[in-house]
């Protein structure tokens, strides 16, 4: 058995356990953002952001809840890199007016963007940001979230700018992923409660952002939420948390433990079925193995040092897990 496979069955085995013991309550709080004074993700975390580029004037389409204009001509177009290789477009709309005046926001949006998760950061297509005060929202099956410069404004002025940005990630990343299938269907119905009021009104759209921010803090940064926080989440959401756990398993956490060992090097990621791995040192008959994310191992492949080419054509799109001796869990996304 491979320590791929004991982490996530330890997480597994260890939800489970503790959904024997749940009991219902009412959700903690109306919403996961604005409705509490919980700093889930501080300005001092890791931030893999390294910089922004104008790119040039371009036209795009650009949807709004202040305007009934779909498509925006001469919209500021930016590229923000991070140190993981790679970039992300920010289009922000042409009532900005100026250059200066529009990359003044992407540059409040950028550290933002950095401190994502990196393989959820990668599934977005682009950033949209409005000159105005509306809501942000997200589109899931474009893989882009909107924002507004004055709600960026408040949004940063109560240190929840981080959060929000956060939450429509969620949407436009994993949700149209993974709304829909057993693994997150099969643990939202396990599970006694709901997290938050606003998740609970909109379990199909609204529960995944809204329970993604909470167990991530939990997984993440365990201690950083109180341990009256913790101990709901533990009782209340447990499957949530063991689909989460999947998701997020490479971070640090006392769920599924910690993996040691050199980073394996994966591209590209994300991938439509065919990738490679190069492992610069291998110990004996070692194997590449994969798992999907409930734990399972779908494929196992003898490795060799240097290149191994990997074919998952066969699979559906989703998150997956590689497992190499002496190497660290790593994840890869085929859509």
């Amino acid at each position: 058995m491979t320590k791929a496979y004991i982490s996530i069955l330890t997480c597994l085995l260890f939800v489970t356990f503790i959904s024997t013991i749940t009991k219902a309550q009412s959700p903690l709080f109306p919403n996961s953002v604005v409705s509490n004074d919980i700093d889930f993700i501080l300005d001092t975390d890791p931030d893999t952001f390294t910089s922004l580029a104008f790119i040039g004037l371009d036209n795009k389409e650009m949807p709004g809840s202040e305007s009934g204009n779909l498509f925006d001509e001469n919209t500021f177009v930016f590229e923000a890199s991070f140190s993981s290789g790679t970039s992300l477009e920010i289009w922000c709309h042409s009532s900005f007016l100026t250059q200066e005046a529009a990359q003044e926001y992407a540059e409040k949006l950028c550290p933002r963007l950095g401190k994502l998760p990196t393989f959820k950061r990668d599934l977005l297509d682009h950033v949209v940001i409005h000159n105005g005060d509306s809501g942000a929202f997200a589109e899931i099956e474009g893989n882009f979230f909107v924002l507004y410069s004055d709600n960026m404004d408040a949004r940063i002025s109560t240190n929840d700018l981080e959060e929000t940005v956060f939450h429509e990630t969620v949407h436009a990343s994993i949700q149209e992923i993974y709304g829909g299938t057993p693994a997150w269907t099969n643990a939202q119905a396990a599970d006694p409660a709901f997290v938050t009021e606003y998740g609970q009104s909109l379990p199909d759209l609204e529960d995944m952002a809204e329970s993604a921010l909470f167990a991530y803090t939990y997984i993440k940064y365990p201690g950083r939420l109180s341990a009256d926080i913790e101990n709901w989440l533990i009782e209340n959401i447990p499957n949530r948390l063991e689909f989460f756990c999947n998701i997020y398993t490479g971070c640090s956490t006392g769920l599924s433990g910690e993996i040691s060992g050199a980073n394996i090097s994966v591209y590209p990621n994300p991938m439509d079925g065919k990738f490679t791995i190069f492992l610069e040192e291998l110990e004996k008959d070692s194997y590449i193995d994969i798992f999907n994310i409930t734990g399972k191992l779908i494929k196992s492949i003898k490795a060799k040092q240097g290149q191994n080419e990997i074919n998952l054509e066969e699979f559906v799109n989703g998150l997956y897990f590689l497992s190499v001796p002496g190497y660290q869990i790593s994840r890869i996304i085929k859509q």
